[in-house]
């Protein structure tokens, strides 16, 4: 039996959860498109060559696939930003039970080495916790991360809470948390040596860039000499 696809969230609410305006980047597409549309138009009124005219559409097609992907880059980069922020202040978090403080104390002296965003999420987690003793909470401080393995590093601090600072779950903890915070160091050093690679590419492509354009201008000369303009 095959399974059933996940349905694609509507474009504005992928831009509403990066973080962006909808109205605004949907105002921006249109507009952009108007005005590569109409200097498509005219420069094929005043040269005649039909190739200058589909490189402008080709432009305002390219600019539609990058602001059409610029919610999922920009969430991606905010979520991957989220990650490196927890793996930072957990690391304060492990060495506070390590030195025998319980799990609630632990997570309230986390927030002085937190972020803004990381603050407010611990607040609510502290809060929650207040109200709800169950793993409840936890999880979902957890499901505000895209890594799954954040999930189980929270259940294993709720567990080390749970049985009082248990150097079994002590352990568990710092086990699971390592995992997650080698893979995180692996990734931003697999991301640096990409960075470079790109830095590498740029010049070659830029090359490219530049002689399309010069091509391009050369066919439009020719055009309004063809035609004597």
């Amino acid at each position: 039996m095959k399974k059933k696809k996940k349905p694609k969230k509507p474009w504005a609410l992928t831009l509403k959860e990066a973080g962006l305006n909808p109205k605004k980047e949907i105002a921006l597409m249109i507009i952009g498109n108007i005005f590569l549309i109409a200097v498509a138009f005219l420069a094929y009124k005043v040269t005649k060559v039909l190739i200058a005219s589909l490189s402008i559409v080709l432009l305002a097609i390219v600019g539609d696939y990058f602001l059409l992907g610029k919610a999922s880059r920009v969430k991606k980069v905010k979520d991957e930003a989220l990650e490196k922020k927890f793996v930072h202040v957990f690391s304060y978090f492990k060495i506070f039970v390590g030195n025998g403080r319980p799990v609630y104390n632990a997570l309230e002296d986390c927030i002085r080495y937190s972020s803004p965003d990381m603050s407010d999420l611990l607040r609510t987690l502290l809060e929650e916790i207040d109200k709800d003793k169950s793993v409840k909470p936890y999880l979902s401080f957890s499901e505000r991360f895209k890594s799954l393995e954040i999930r189980q590093v929270m259940i294993s601090i709720y567990k080390m809470g749970n049985e009082g600072g248990s150097s079994t779950y002590i352990q568990q903890f710092e086990s699971v948390f390592s995992s997650v915070a080698a893979e995180k160091r692996k990734y931003e050093l697999s991301k640096f040596e990409s960075t470079l690679n790109n830095n590498n590419f740029l010049p070659l492509a830029d090359s490219a860039l530049t002689m399309g354009l010069i091509i391009v201008a050369i066919v439009v000369i020719m055009g309004n000499l063809a035609y004597g303009i």
